[in-house]
């Protein structure tokens, strides 16, 4: 395909709150922008009700029966939702060969830090929960390994999720996917110190007003709101994490440092940037071929072909055989 930067540029764009457009504006443009009737690659969409929150729940032809990503989506804290990113998140679960559950949870300024928060944790626990009864009743399934996945202002809400579930809950997300994260709004962080700074999608303006929007001011030094300040103790905890950003992203430095919490507290951290690419490319495939490979490989990441025990391998082989699936 031929790309067309322009044309992903301006898409972008609108996931991007800034200094110039009120907030039910921002959203209703988001939403037009984003929403598709059109569901990708035959992925199956079904509404659920999990601890009371509605979630979307995708399911490719293919997917591994033992694996599920929950994802938080992004949209500068204020937009974004379940229909906004469907379309995108059918076309990861396809690449994942996963399920996937999408929380509605509240946004701000409406619903201020933490009522989203809340909405993922009553989601979480609710799936848990659910997926201990039927483990308990099917002893062969064994528990479910939950993968966490989100991207911009939503790394912040699954943090803050993270740091509020038990050592016995967090032990069972196995995986942490980031696509082009905002992990510190804190005063300290160069991005702010340095003055006016912007990139092709987002400004230090536009991210200041997203954050002031989410939560008080006092509060963006929290770990709960700026992932990068967590302390180590809470960050020894976290399983592998994958950070997928474009080269060309303001917030770079910010994913750096958070790279070098991690390794210093022996987490095992990729971090895989698309040269030339700016924040989120992967939600303009339709204008960039680089947002197909991209996904690619988060999705090879995620089945992890070497690490495939027997059955996972085997279970895919049947499903695939099944369905007569093509595979490339």
């Amino acid at each position: 395909m031929k790309n067309d930067r322009k044309a992903a540029v301006k898409k972008l764009k609108t996931l991007v709150l800034n200094q110039k457009i009120e907030i039910e504006k921002f959203r209703t443009k988001l939403e037009k922008t984003f929403c598709d009737t059109f569901i990708p690659n035959h992925v199956e969409c079904v509404t659920r009700d999990c601890g009371g929150i509605k979630c979307d729940f995708l399911s490719p032809e293919a997917f591994a029966s033992n694996r599920i990503i929950i994802y938080i989506h992004g949209g500068s804290f204020v937009g974004g939702s379940c229909a906004s990113y469907r379309s995108f998140c059918a076309s990861f679960a396809n690449a994942a060969s996963c399920r996937m559950l999408v929380p509605e949870f509240r946004l701000p300024p409406t619903f201020s830090f933490p009522s989203g928060v809340e909405d993922l944790e009553s989601v979480i626990r609710s799936f848990f929960i659910q997926d201990e009864v039927e483990s308990h009743f099917n002893k062969e399934r064994g528990g479910t390994n939950v993968i966490l996945a989100a991207d911009g202002s939503g790394a912040s809400l699954a943090f803050a999720l993270i740091q509020k579930l038990s050592k016995e809950n967090l032990s069972k997300i196995k995986k942490i996917i980031l696509f082009s994260p905002w992990l510190d709004f804190s005063p300290d962080s160069p991005v702010f110190l340095e003055g006016k700074k912007h990139d092709e999608i987002l400004t230090t303006e536009g991210l200041r007003r997203s954050v002031e929007a989410y939560t008080y001011e006092s509060n963006h030094v929290s770990p709960l709101v700026s992932p990068n300040l967590m302390p180590e103790d809470k960050v020894r905890l976290l399983p592998p994490i994958y950070i997928q950003c474009g080269k060309k992203e303001m917030l770079l430095d910010q994913i750096h440092e958070f790279e070098n919490l991690l390794v210093s507290c022996g987490v095992a951290c990729t971090v895989d940037e698309v040269e030339d690419m700016m924040s989120m490319f992967q939600m303009a495939d339709e204008y960039l071929s680089e947002s197909h490979l991209a996904l690619e490989r988060v999705g090879n990441y995620i089945k992890n072909r070497s690490g495939l025990d027997e059955d996972e391998l085997r279970e895919r082989e049947i499903i695939i055989k099944r369905n007569n699936i093509f595979q490339e």
